[in-house]
């Protein structure tokens, strides 16, 4: 029992000196605006298309965050900290996990001419992501005292949408519901009956490319390509009492969303029908993130059961014309899971 402090300071040495590093910073959010065309580019001598594209560009900036939160969430493996232990040890986590988001409600006013500054009311709303994980031991780690140093395990991930058609909206995938993820962890400590499993990760997740439209009247809106990726740093540690288990840890989120939209649109001017196309391609936003969570699980057999509660910080707002109540693009959100884990 003598190495017990010597492994477990080394252990907590490599945790901390990670999460130095992935300590909440402001970093600034990069909302690339995209190229907006119409066709015809006036209707009776008015611009058209400036403010349709620039309520599509605040919209996005305030949204995909929120998505890209839910398709992060915490920890990559529910209920899990350490290393497995190495092949052909494996774990698999099928998990809900869900923002407790604000998303603009109502219609969406646009004018023909110039942007126009609007205040958009938004409402709590839940948003969503469903996601199956997989944990692959490869290695070990080199066994010190009680436990094991340096195991590596290969994360893969999984994540569906449905395809919807309902109420005029549609959302379709652009070539498969399913998209996949991978990544690495490796241990600074492997759980023991006295010693925390301790692990740092990367993983890489991504949310299937889709395409929304939107018909409301003889109007059509439609967001095309609609792409989501996370790239998630995390330093967790965890522990098991019998049928109990707690986990918690620190992270940092690099989100990357991109999309482009097209509108239709039909008015009339001076008793005259007309038609106006209003096109809004290679719109990103870029944002970097802190997160932090706890997760309680509780053993059924082969099965644990787990919940979990995070929070993502607020990071640099882009620069926006449009308004969303007491909300801003890119602040913080509340996030929970729920899920079960199962080793094999």
């Amino acid at each position: 029992m003598t190495v017990r402090r010597p492994v477990v300071r080394m252990g907590l040495l490599v945790a901390v000196s990670t999460i130095v590093l992935v300590a909440p910073r402001r970093t600034a959010a990069q909302l690339t605006p995209g190229t907006c065309t119409a066709s015809p580019a006036t209707l009776a001598g008015v611009p058209v298309g400036g403010d349709a594209c620039t309520k599509a560009r605040d919209l996005f900036a305030f949204v995909s965050p929120q998505v890209g939160v839910a398709l992060s969430g915490g920890n990559p493996l529910l209920g899990e900290g350490g290393t497995l232990g190495g092949w052909p040890k494996r774990a698999v986590s099928v998990r809900l996990t869900a923002v407790d988001g604000q998303l603009p409600r109502g219609t969406v006013p646009i004018a023909l001419g110039n942007a126009a500054t609007t205040t958009f009311s938004t409402s709590r709303t839940p948003v969503p992501v469903p996601v199956i994980d997989l944990g692959i031991g490869l290695i070990k780690g080199v066994p010190l005292g009680i436990t094991n140093v340096g195991g590596v395990d290969v994360l893969l991930s999984g994540t569906y949408l449905p395809t919807v058609e309902r109420n005029g909206l549609s959302l379709a995938p652009s070539a498969s519901n399913l998209a996949l993820g991978y990544g690495v962890r490796v241990g600074a400590l492997q759980e023991s009956a006295l010693i925390p499993g301790v692990s740092i990760s990367y993983q890489r997740r991504k949310l299937p490319t889709v395409s929304m439209g939107f018909a409301t009247g003889n109007d059509t809106l439609s967001v095309n390509n609609v792409a989501v990726t996370s790239n998630a740093l995390r330093v967790v540690a965890s522990k098991r009492f019998l049928m109990f288990g707690v986990a918690a840890g620190l992270g940092r989120d690099a989100i990357d969303a991109t999309a482009g939209v097209q509108g239709i649109v039909n008015e009339s001017v001076a008793n005259t029908p007309q038609r106006a196309v209003v096109v809004l391609d290679g719109m990103q936003n870029q944002v970097t993130r802190s997160t932090a969570f706890v997760n309680a699980s509780f053993s059924l057999l082969i099965l644990r059961v787990v919940a979990e509660y995070g929070v993502s910080s607020a990071g640099a707002a882009p620069v926006v014309t449009n308004r969303f109540g007491n909300r801003t693009p890119n602040e913080g959100y509340r996030f929970g899971s729920v899920g079960i884990t199962m080793r094999f």
